[in-house]
Order: structure tokens, then sequence, then C-alpha cells
């Protein structure tokens, strides 16, 4: 495959293709770095779309450059041959996460650090008005020192201008019910749907609603999408609030899902708090500037600036010694006087010596060093997951004179606040009751899927059918 020439640049190897460009690795001559270059492929045709599309990339990916976990845009410009627009962008060994966890999931330890460093980044896009609206462990590159990094901002949308978007490409396997029907253009309830699909696939090795072996076609996943309740991971090694949590992100109703990006990330904190687990930090911009910053009016000081020293070589082959610049002419020994005066001035250095020691002692006047930060007691930010709805409530279901009668009872005393969802099969649709029974009029079979919600706490799911 032929790489664009581009000045200030050697290509090295092709990386990969993409929908409507290609990815390669140039070697950049100076600052000399290896990057990744995006380039739109000749057999794309430059339309006002694809023009708009990939200037929305650049700027939205150059906004968000100095995040961590997002991959940083170098340079844009466009090839001197045929006029294809690139970006110039940090290089992220292959292969990306998708790849990576096809054969080997991820450790539910490492899923869920991998999740609170990408809910850092959605949020921190959120925060400037970016809806990335791809979201995928495709689209998730890994650095050379093995942190995650979003990338493919290419469908990126602004906040205030997506509902007027005519034409939305989407990923199915990972995306919303209500893109796929056509009921929104992208929001934040999606991007967290999308993000709680990914962290799913980290840990299984595929897509939530991809049958193994099964009919994965664009229009069964879509279906499944549509109507199937979220799974679970079915692994025994993942805490049931992180599956809870994660079929929450996959609630059909936006309403249902966290409510942001953030609220995410601090429901991932809590269940590493909760399994012991090292603490993942939320990279998110801060909204007050650093007070340790010096304000532009207090002068710098005079010992911060950088001055030439002429070096001085001294012999390896011994100690080394400290000289004096101005060093005092040798005492002469006067005999007695000598000696008393010595004596003298011990007395003295002993006297003085002692009062140090004893101011010292007393901590009279001590100032701590500003540049030692004495560590408080540890603290837990945000309190753990209420582990309360482990059990399923029971689910029996009978068919009646006037239609099939379901009744529930939770496994917990009910409490003020509580509420429990259920999914019909026969329409699709989710419903959220404080009642304990259902009665659906109807002659057809019907199975009826049960959950219990207290707070952000979701019991697991139970099932009944009736035929």
């Amino acid at each position: 495959m032929s790489a664009p020439e581009i000045p200030g640049f050697a290509f090295v190897e092709h990386l990969g293709s993409g929908g409507f460009a290609d990815v390669f690795l140039y070697e950049q001559q100076w600052p000399r770095q290896r990057v990744a270059v995006k380039v739109v492929r000749p057999d794309v045709p430059l339309t006002d779309r694809e023009k708009y599309l990939f200037t929305a990339e650049a700027n939205a990916m150059a906004r968000l450059a100095d995040h961590p976990y997002i991959v940083s845009v170098i340079t844009a410009g466009v090839t001197a041959e045929g006029g294809r627009p690139f970006l110039v962008m940090r290089y992220c060994p292959p292969p990306d996460l998708g790849v990576r966890v096809r054969s080997n999931p991820m450790a539910p330890v490492d899923a869920v650090s991998t999740g609170i460093k990408l809910a850092s980044a959605i949020e921190t896009a959120h925060r400037s008005g970016i809806l990335h609206r791809d979201i995928k462990p495709s689209n998730v590159l890994v650095t050379t020192y093995h942190e995650p990094a979003l990338t493919d901002f290419g469908i990126a949308g602004h906040m205030a201008d997506v509902e007027g978007d005519n034409d939305v490409r989407i990923s199915y396997p990972w995306s919303p019910p209500e893109l796929l029907d056509g009921r929104s253009n992208g929001s934040v309830a999606s991007d967290v749907y999308s993000l709680g699909a990914t962290i799913w696939h980290l840990l299984v090795g595929r897509s939530p609603f991809s049958i193994p072996s099964g009919d994965n076609s664009t229009r069964a996943l879509s279906a499944r999408i549509l109507h199937a309740a979220p799974p679970a991971t079915q692994r025994p090694d993942v805490p049931p609030a992180l599956d809870r949590l994660l079929q929450q992100c996959l609630a059909k109703r936006p309403e249902h899902r966290p409510q942001s990006a953030l609220e995410l990330a601090r429901a991932l904190q809590r269940i590493e708090s909760a399994a012991g687990w090292a603490r993942t930090s939320v990279a998110v911009e801060g909204d007050r500037p650093d007070a340790s910053v010096a304000s532009p009016e207090v002068p710098e000081a005079p010992e911060d600036a950088t001055a030439m020293k002429p070096v001085t070589v001294i012999s390896a082959s011994g100690p080394r010694r400290i000289a004096a610049q101005d060093p005092a002419p040798a005492a002469h020994d006067d005999g007695d006087g000598g000696g008393t005066s010595r004596l003298v001035w011990a007395g003295v250095a002993v006297a003085v010596l002692a009062a140090l020691l004893g101011y010292v002692v007393l901590g009279g006047g001590r100032e701590e060093d500003p540049g030692v930060v004495v560590p408080s007691g540890s603290t837990t930010p945000s309190p753990l997951v209420p582990d309360v709805l482990t059990e399923a409530p029971t689910l029996t279901g009978r068919r009646t004179a006037k239609g099939v009668l379901f009744k529930w009872n939770p496994s917990v005393p009910v409490e003020e606040g509580d509420s429990f969802t259920y999914f019909r099969d026969d329409t699709g649709a989710y419903t959220t009751t404080k009642k304990k029974s259902l009665l659906v009029r109807t002659d057809e079979a019907i199975c009826l899927e049960l959950r219990m919600t207290r707070g952000s706490d979701n019991s697991p799911t139970v099932n009944q059918c009736v035929s």
C-alpha cells in the first residue's frame, strides 16, 4: 500500500485501515519520534461531509490533547498530492484492546481500572461539549506505558449540534437502542452505554449481545439490543456489584443508566474499594485553578534563575574535598596564651551548641519545611457499594381466567424508595413499579424478567415463563 509523501516525515509501515482513512507509521524527522498518521483514503470522495468530519475530529482531539487517556494530536495538514487531509498523532503500538482481549479477556481488577480511566477521558470530553459516539474496544489503543488511550473522534459531535445531524454513523454491537431506532443522534447517556458495553467486552472477549457461533448479523444484533435483557458476564470472579453496574449501563432507557461518565467512574471506584483492589484515580480536569501556582504579579525568585558555573575536574583516585573560597591564614601557636584561648573558645562553642540543641528539642519558633508534606490519615472518598440486594426476588407465574398473573416477593424487607423493574418479551418494554404483581391479558406464551432496585443498587435478575 502506497503512503503519501509528507515533508518532514519518513514512511515506515502501514498500521491499519478504518471506515474512510488509512493509518501509517512515520518517523518524524525533527524532533525525531515515531508518530501515527491518519490519512483519508484515495478512494473516498472528499465531500463537504467528509471534510467536516475530519476537521471535527482534528479539533476535538486537539482540545483534549493533554488528557493522559486520550490519543493526542501533534499536527494536521493536507497532502501535496491529491489534497488528502491527515492527522499526526502520538504512536501507540498495536494491537488495540479489541484484539488484545479477543482470546485473553481482562481480569476484573484490570477491566475496572481501565473503565475508570476511560470514563475520565469521556467525562473530560463531555465537559468540553464533545460526544464521542463511537466508544468501542477497537478505539482504545494502548500506550508504550501500558495505559489505555481513547482515539477515533471521527464521528464525534458537539452536544448543541448533534440533534441536527442528518447522517450518523454507528458501530452496532456497542450502540444503545436509541441510536439504533433513531430516537437520538447521541447523548451523554449513549456514551455511558457504549462505555459499559466496552467494559463488558473487556471481561468476556465479545460484545454484550453477540452470541458465540450464533447469528451476529447487524439485523440480529439490533433485535437483541432493542429487546433482550442486558446479560451478565457469567464470570465467577466478577463481583456481583460489577455485573449489576454493567447491566445498569446497558439499560434500554437512558434515564436508568448512570447519569454521567463521572458517576460511572465513582461507582467503579466503590467496587474497587469493596473488593480491596488498588484505587484508580479519576483524571478529570478541575474546575478551579491550581492555588500552588504563583500569580503573575509575584516576581521570579532570583535563586530560581539558571546560571553558568565553571567546572572543576577532581581526580577520582582520592576523596573529594570542598575548598573555601577565601581561606583564612594559618593561626600561629604562641605557647600558653594560645592554649588558653583555645580552651575559652571551646567553652563558648559548647554553650552555644547546648542552647541550640535545647531550642530544637523544645521546638521554639520552628516552621515546617514547605517542601515536606505530612500525610494525613487515610480516608475513603466514597462509600462502599451497598451490597444488600445480593439475591433475586422470588417470581411465580400462572395462567388464570383473566390472563397470566405474575407475583413476586423481594429477598429483603422493602424500604421507602425501593422499586421493581420488569421486562416483557412480548412488548420488549421495561417498566418500573412499586407493586408486587402483574396481570398480563394474553392467550400467548409470555416471559417476564424482574429485578429489584434500591438507590444505585440492583438485585440479580430472575426469569419466569408461562406457556
